[in-house]
């Protein structure tokens, strides 16, 4: 894998984990996998927005690697 996709896949991947942090934020909505899952739910949020930055760390690295 060329380190440029690497790079797209991890960016990928911290949007869509950014986006599920804000969505757990968010009070009055059905969320999945939580209970009560009417309220606002800060340790998934959390939880989200950090695996976002580890994404992004990790595709940093990636992208500083060489091909092969």
């Amino acid at each position: 894998m060329k380190p440029s996709m690497a790079y797209l896949i991890g960016a990928i991947i911290f949007v869509v984990c950014v986006a599920l942090g804000v969505y757990y934020l968010i009070p009055g909505i059905y969320h999945v996998l939580a209970d009560p899952p009417q309220e606002q739910h800060v340790k998934h949020a959390i939880v989200f927005f950090a695996l976002g930055i580890v994404a992004l760390i990790g595709a940093r690295f990636a992208a500083n690697t060489k091909a092969s």
